[in-house]
């Protein structure tokens, strides 16, 4: 195996990513998070510039989320251009769902997460629903930012307000450095009864940078789990909106829902199976342009099985040579076929189902796929080369350039008779092509 083995978490954390990512819309300054979940919203806002011409400007809370942004191609401002955001979406570490009150920083961008956040008129967090915690400070320490000049003295009043500290380092046995040069403290202070009060006493210590407790920051949460997608949004939204975040005179009941009043739930069904259908092999195959990664993520969405980037599995030099425009030979396909190839074959073992984003151009290419006694559908994307070419000249961040598009609509082959195969045009409207491409499904 070549390490692409689908991973349940990681599954769950892009269907909440999906999810919060669907509620930015155009003209939208958007506040970009840090972390394993922040990293799919990235990729689906990234997505939806590229492919359906999103237009927004974006604030990353890490160099981290910096890069990534760049190479999916989302346009970046700064606060002096932009001084309050719209929205931002994070992770977090642990939610308290009655409050919304958030630990974070575990990645250790918790200073620029928490000016990020500030910024915005909505905190939207996404997560995985493990998340979930009764109390802050049962699953994990609070990380504490500080200056690295009398950190130890700082440690010390940390542990006089209860914690267990220890200084973050990284393998080497080094101090780790948070973007700004700082150190982090992990404080464990076991569960936290009264966050508010807790975090305004780590505040008053000389040498705090900031504290990783979010208090009545968030307005929503979206988590994904087994039983289903769950958004829970703060009674008090429109308030917290308005408020400063950082007013000290605010108190914890100000913050939170009051007694007796419950948060709003909504709870959707995270892997909705389509009745009828058994679980099979999909491939969204055709030239680049033709609207496979955004089909192959609605279908995902309706059908609740795995989804492969098939792009992503290149090798590296692959990549390379396309991004200098120079088509690729059999001889450069082969190992990434192998790689696809070898996706689907773990999805029919496990019975889960998948769907796989794969250009599979010649008869060859999808014999190639077809190994080991697959017998996937290739679902064929078509439409005329000069829409191919708009939508290619209009997307940005995908390595591939537009003039590579005649040498693969050369190397095409239509999928004959003989293969399994259903076309469809490229210009219809995606849900009405995932329709079209579900009923298929049931008859097949």
């Amino acid at each position: 195996m070549t390490g692409t083995q689908p991973d349940p978490i990681a599954n769950l954390k892009q269907q909440a990513a999906i999810k919060a990512a669907a509620l930015v819309r155009d003209g939208m300054v958007v506040g970009l998070g840090t972390g394993s979940t922040a990293f799919f919203v990235v990729a689906e806002l990234g997505r939806r510039v590229r492919e359906e011409g999103l237009k927004i400007c974006a604030i990353p809370t890490s160099n981290a989320t910096e890069a990534q942004a760049r190479e999916e191609g989302i346009p970046l401002t700064t606060f002096g251009a932009h001084p309050e955001l719209d929205i931002t979406i994070d992770g977090a570490d642990e939610i308290e769902p009655r409050t919304l009150n958030l630990v974070k920083g575990r990645g250790g961008a918790l200073l620029r997460e928490k000016i990020v956040a500030s910024a915005a008129k909505q905190l939207v967090i996404v997560a995985d629903d493990s998340k979930y915690v009764d109390h802050l400070g049962t699953l994990c320490p609070v990380p504490v930012e500080v200056i690295p000049f009398g950190w130890e003295n700082v440690a010390v009043r940390l542990g006089q307000l209860g914690a267990h500290v220890t200084p973050r380092k990284v393998r080497d046995g080094s101090f780790y450095l948070t973007d700004e040069k700082n150190l982090i403290l992990d404080c464990v202070f076991g569960p936290i009864e009264d966050p508010h009060a807790l975090g305004a006493a780590i505040h008053s210590l000389v040498g705090v940078v900031e504290h990783g407790l979010f208090i009545g920051m968030a307005t929503q949460t979206i988590t994904a789990g087994a039983d289903g997608i769950r958004v829970i949004t703060h009674p008090h939204a429109e308030e917290l909106n308005a408020a400063s975040t950082h007013d000290p005179s605010r108190t914890a009941t100000q913050a939170i829902a009051p007694s007796g009043h419950d948060n709003t739930q909504t709870v959707m069904p995270a892997q909705p199976v389509a009745a009828g259908i058994r679980k099979r092999l999909l491939i969204l195959m055709g030239v680049s342009g033709s609207g496979k990664s955004t089909l192959a993520v609605g279908l995902r969405n309706e059908l609740g099985w795995p989804f492969q980037e098939g792009d992503d599995l290149h090798p590296p030099a692959n990549v390379a040579k396309m991004a200098a425009g120079i088509p690729l030979t059999d001889d450069d396909r082969w190992p990434w076929l192998a790689r696809c190839q070898e996706w689907l074959a773990h999805c029919e073992q496990t019975g889960t189902g998948g769907i796989l984003t794969c250009s599979a151009l010649k008869h060859a290419y999808r014999d190639a796929l077809r190994k080991g006694g697959l017998n996937p559908i290739f679902l064929y994307l078509h439409t005329t080369e000069s829409v191919l070419l708009e939508r290619l000249q209009n997307r940005t961040g995908h390595y591939m350039p537009p003039t590579l598009l005649p040498s693969q609509l050369q190397t095409l082959e239509v999928p004959g008779a003989d293969e399994c195969a259903l076309a469809l045009s490229a210009d219809a409207r995606p849900a009405d092509t995932i329709a079209e491409i579900l009923s298929y499904l049931k008859t097949t």
